[in-house]
């Protein structure tokens, strides 16, 4: 079966096939199980879909060409019986004795001794021979890492791992899973637990305050950074779900989400505007009994959370406001390009 048909195909175009097919559940399946389901349907199904000329290749590939027969001419009868008559002859004139013939049942002794001492001598390899064996070599050592290559199944893993990494989702949580680690890392104290023996040129080994995870100081900027950053925009995402809109006429699981990733990062941005953002000191001309060239100071606190909570989120993020607006932008790129490509 022309199994190599379908292989050759992209995922895209398996998909386009899997829903000309009819196939349940057809986005959720890699590309080896949409070969398998496709291959499967079509040989099963000929008679719907052999008639479609999307599967016209595919069938065929199937069945091929007929094989055209040839009858035997008389003209080739004769040449079988010219041919059969020379090789009679060439046996007959063959099996007269030679010279060479006859010299070798005089004297086989004498023979065998030359030919012993010639198989004796050690000849130099020729460059040809050299070369051919280094050839056979290298093909054996080939075929032996390709093996062991093929034994790890990293081509397998690294697939998977591509596939499933070329996704809206999987960006968006790598940018989140950026901005936390960096937000734990600069938050919990490093002390320094000890020092390595002279022989490792007594270096001081810190590790992470674990009693500053019993305190406020690290869970009110991590709850702060959470609601802003996932829990809120993830809620208002949520309702406010545009692929829903846009899938009205292809009714099609693939093209929808369950959170709209571009109202997610444009929420995301807004939040981080409104909570982070410090804005350059205004003149307290309105102020009484202002000293000349004062600034008027922000109120840094939001809600529940103060402004020495707000200020160690701002401070302790990879980039500060700033990185948090790139991650939102990084965010509403990749969905718009996203949509661009389902289209």
């Amino acid at each position: 079966m022309p199994a190599s048909w379908l292989v050759r195909k992209r995922k895209g175009e398996l998909l386009e096939l899997a829903h000309q097919a009819r196939i349940p559940d057809a986005d959720g399946l890699l590309k080896d199980d949409l070969v398998d389901a496709l291959q499967e349907a079509l040989e099963n199904g000929e008679a719907i879909y052999g008639k479609s000329s999307v599967f016209r290749d595919f069938y065929e590939r199937s069945t091929g060409s007929p094989i055209k027969r040839e009858r035997a001419s008389p003209s080739d009868a004769l040449a079988v019986v010219k041919q059969r008559r020379r090789q009679t002859l060439k046996s007959t004139d063959s099996d007269e004795a030679t010279p060479d013939k006859a010299l070798a049942t005089r004297t086989p002794r004498a023979v065998s001794r030359v030919t012993s001492r010639v198989s004796q001598v050690d000849l130099p390899a020729s460059p040809s021979q050299l070369a051919e064996v280094a050839d056979q070599s290298f093909q054996i050592a080939k075929t032996k890492a390709q093996e062991l290559w093929d034994k790890t199944r990293a081509e397998e893993f690294i697939a998977t791992v591509r596939e499933n990494a070329s996704s809206v989702v999987v960006i968006q949580l790598a940018v989140l899973l950026f901005e936390s680690a960096g937000l734990v890392y600069n938050t919990i104290a490093w002390t320094h637990a000890f020092t390595t023996p002279p022989s490792l040129y007594n270096k001081p080994v810190h590790l992470p305050d674990a009693s500053l995870l019993l305190t406020s100081k690290f869970w009110a900027p991590a709850t702060l950074w959470s609601l802003t950053n996932w829990f809120l925009p993830l809620v208002f995402s949520y309702f406010f779900n545009l692929t829903l809109r846009s899938n009205t006429r292809h009714k099609s699981s693939n093209k929808t989400y369950t959170v709209d990733p571009l109202t997610f990062n444009i929420a995301r941005a807004l939040l981080a505007y409104i909570v982070y953002y410090v804005p350059v000191a205004a003149p307290a001309a309105n102020l009484v009994n202002a000293a000349p060239g004062a600034t008027r100071a922000k109120d840094r606190s939001w809600g529940p959370f103060s402004a020495t909570t707000v200020g160690t989120v701002l401070d302790e993020v990879p980039g500060q406001y700033n990185g948090i607006q790139i991650g939102s932008i990084i965010g509403v790129l990749v969905s718009l390009y996203d949509a661009a490509l389902k289209k």
